[in-house]
């Protein structure tokens, strides 16, 4: 489910990279509850699944079921992280830009 959640988001981007506002950075995201990872790179425009990172600049640690609700627009990614929800390493201000580019294609 996890995967699926991840090609809606890349889809939304694929019609419209204007979200993204030039974003170049790349966030892993570590679904907690089934053991998934997958590397999200945000090429300014359009966004890609990529196998092996260097490094990413975020590691974003979520529910499956949580991504879901933050891709529907269902949960408030500050909230979220607030109360645990979201747990990151690294750069924290990724997560910010993440939640401006969530909040875009939530529209």
């Amino acid at each position: 489910m996890s995967g699926v959640a991840i090609n809606n988001l890349i889809e939304k981007i694929d019609q419209d990279g204007s979200g993204l506002r030039g974003y170049k950075n790349t966030i892993q995201f570590e679904f907690t509850d089934v053991g998934e990872t997958y590397n999200v790179q945000f090429l300014e425009d359009k966004a890609v699944v990529v196998d092996e990172v260097e490094r990413a600049a975020c590691v974003v640690q979520i529910t499956s079921e949580n991504f879901e609700k933050l891709v529907a627009g269902e949960l408030n990614p500050q909230t979220a992280f607030f109360f645990g929800k979201i747990k990151a390493k690294g750069d924290l201000s990724q997560l910010l830009k993440l939640s401006s580019i969530l909040d875009y294609y939530q529209k």
